[in-house]
């Protein structure tokens, strides 16, 4: 069987012996600071690799206790796969222990063991009740049937019995699947001379090679790998659960911050808000207010936001709600992380719990009835019931498959496979096939209706006009253009409408004149015929052929459209067969002559001022003439 890649995390209160523990079983001093050596606690996070007597290797995690830096023991904490809990016989369950205790929880750790450190030190007698002490913090929780083993780090007195623990532990834990989108917490960057900018973390999923483009987010910085290493070694790939050294090529240890992700380019998304499952601890020394700051732990990242409770409640410790985190600034969260949330101001942790949408609208307390059935589907539901309701918070904008795939961490094949079924079902239909587009069927159904009912009743409020502008349709509902036509579309394959050039209408639809639109028709067009250039008064027209103003606008519309009329600006109109022959004169004019003035127009074809220059703009704007200072010269014959 192929070696797991696990991750073993310590947790425990300052001075309990972590850092003497973890240099006990595998050789490593994880205390590289100067400041750590003369005060002779933890501050940073430490790193070293066990071997197992069986061969498996863990990478090793070693966190600070102390309170002030709890904000660093959450950094190494959410890549843990095992969690070895440490309380001293000397000073049993102290704060931190709690603590640390409670942000494993909340990161979703399941396995784990306990071991009590320092038995050098006490009696059996001591040692008695603090194991106690240790069965009713862990009583109910995932470290209830958890080996306690009493180990002296300083004698090596049980650190043979741990091992033996650990490997029998290691061998229940479910591997990271390698399948999804790489990506590594960035949790420190330092130079090593010769080689240049190196950073460590813990890969949450995924696998990187030699050579790999690589993108840090949400900065944007991009690189390529140099070499990679794991547990000391020289490595061509690195995978989901091993702790990895990566060496970036052109890159700055000052461009790097902890908290960014490494990821391959254009698989990741930043997000500034994310829809979570909550739980307040009942260690927590007030009720989580309806809405407060907070400082947001994930990953490796540390970030101020605001948690909204979605029931518009308070929260009292011990219970769990849908909040809405608003963060300040942009970091990548995908569905099913889990986040620490610590009260700023009175510094404890006071809850988290599991990310359920990391992309969601901004949430108004009146939707929560109506959103909390997606909430409860979301946390609990399907593959496919995760991707329909995304896509449906995601209305009517849409969401990318590429956003789909970043904010779910599915394998391509995997997501392909739960949206192929779920256009099947018409669950979710794509409208952009170039961009990967899809919106939920209900809403493209529900669009289509709106369509249809919007150009329904402007042929009741406009019966004597042959459709409505598309434009306008779209505009009044807000759709994109690729959504827009996709309606379009599936409205004229179900003859439910009717697409002519810029008009939309129904297929029944017909315009109604209150009058003989035959004979007024005729009437038009005679009258057009026999003024030649000398077009008629527009707004006299309704009044001289004894019609409405309106009969008289529909009827030149559809005059124009079946090109019996040529339209020269509003209210002007022309025969074709007289705009030809104006146009055959001007034409061999300016053959012959180069240029035409105004006046020379005027001459030619015998007309006042008022019809020349409306005229002479038409043929311009029809690219037989162009202007040329105040003459006119050819552009075609």
């Amino acid at each position: 069987m192929a070696e797991k890649h696990i991750i073993l995390g310590t947790a425990g209160h300052v001075d309990h012996g972590k850092t003497t523990l973890v240099k006990a079983l595998t050789g490593t001093d994880t205390d590289r600071l100067a400041e750590e050596k003369k005060r002779g606690i933890t501050i940073e996070l430490g790193f070293a690799h066990l071997s197992l007597p069986s061969g498996q290797m863990l990478g090793v995690i070693d966190v600070p206790g102390h309170e002030r830096f709890i904000k660093n023991m959450v950094a190494g904490a959410g890549g843990i796969d095992l969690v070895l809990l440490l309380v001293a016989a000397d000073e049993g369950v102290m704060p931190q222990t709690r603590e640390h205790f409670d942000v494993c929880r909340l990161l979703g750790v399941e396995r784990g063991l306990v071991v009590i450190s320092k038995i050098d030190t006490v009696d059996d007698e001591l040692l008695e009740l603090v194991t106690e002490e240790v069965a009713e913090l862990v009583a109910g929780s995932f470290l209830e049937e958890a080996p306690v083993i009493p180990v002296s780090a300083t004698n090596g007195a049980g650190l043979d019995v741990l091992l033996a623990a650990l490997d029998e532990m290691a061998a229940t834990v479910v591997e990271r699947p390698d399948s999804g989108a790489f990506r590594l917490p960035v949790d420190r960057a330092f130079v090593i001379k010769g080689f240049g900018t190196v950073i460590t973390g813990t890969v949450l999923s995924g696998a990187l090679g030699l050579g790999d483009a690589v993108t840090l987010s949400p900065s944007g910085l991009t690189s390529r790998v140099r070499s990679l290493q794991a547990y000391g070694e020289e490595r061509e790939q690195v995978f989901a659960g091993e702790r990895a050294a990566i060496n970036l090529h052109g890159l700055e240890k000052s461009e790097i911050e902890r908290g960014e992700i490494l990821a391959r380019p254009e698989t990741v998304v930043p997000t500034s808000m994310v829809d979570v499952f909550y739980t307040h601890l009942s260690s927590a020394t007030s009720p989580l207010p309806a809405r407060s700051k907070m400082l947001i732990h994930s990953g490796t990242a540390a970030l101020m936001g605001t948690v909204v409770v979605l029931n518009g409640l308070e929260l009292a410790p011990g219970t769990s709600a849908f909040v809405q985190v608003r963060l300040e600034n942009p970091t990548v969260i995908v569905y099913g992380d889990r986040v620490v949330m610590r009260s700023f101001a009175r510094r404890e942790t006071v809850g988290g719990g599991l990310v359920i949408n990391p992309c969601p609208a901004k949430h108004r307390l009146k939707e929560y009835m109506t959103l909390q059935p997606d909430f409860e589907r979301l946390r609990v539901g399907t593959s496919g019931d995760v991707v329909s309701i995304l896509v449906k918070q995601a209305g009517f904008a849409g969401l990318r498959l590429s956003d789909l795939k970043a904010f779910l961490n599915y394998s391509g094949k995997a997501l392909a496979k739960v949206v192929d079924e779920l256009l099947a079902r018409r669950e979710i239909v794509r409208f952009d096939n170039e961009r990967q587009l899809f919106i939920t069927g209900e809403l493209f159904e529900d669009l289509a209706e709106k369509i249809l009912a919007m150009v329904i009743d402007y042929h009741q409020r406009e019966p004597l006009r042959e459709g409505m502008a598309k434009e306008e349709v779209r505009s009044r509902l807000g759709l994109s253009a690729p959504l827009f036509h996709a309606l379009l579309q599936r409205l004229v394959k179900n003859t439910r409408l009717v697409v002519d050039k810029d008009l939309v209408r129904t297929p029944d639809h017909r315009v109604k004149l209150a009058v003989d639109v035959d004979k007024l028709k005729k009437q038009l067009i005679a009258l057009y015929k026999k003024a030649g250039l000398s077009f008629p008064d527009y707004s006299s027209l309704a009044k001289n052929l004894l019609a409405e103003d309106e009969d008289i606008r529909s009827l030149m519309t559809i005059l124009v459209k079946e090109g019996i009329l040529l339209k020269v600006r509003d209210g002007i109109f022309i025969t074709p067969e007289h705009y030809e022959r104006m146009r055959s004169e001007v034409v061999s004019f300016l053959k012959e002559n180069g240029t035409m003035t105004t006046q020379e127009f005027k001459a030619k074809i015998n007309l006042s001022r008022k019809y020349v220059i409306p005229l002479f703009e038409y043929l311009d704007q029809c690219k037989v003439t162009a202007r040329k200072g105040e003459a006119r010269i050819l552009l075609q014959g």
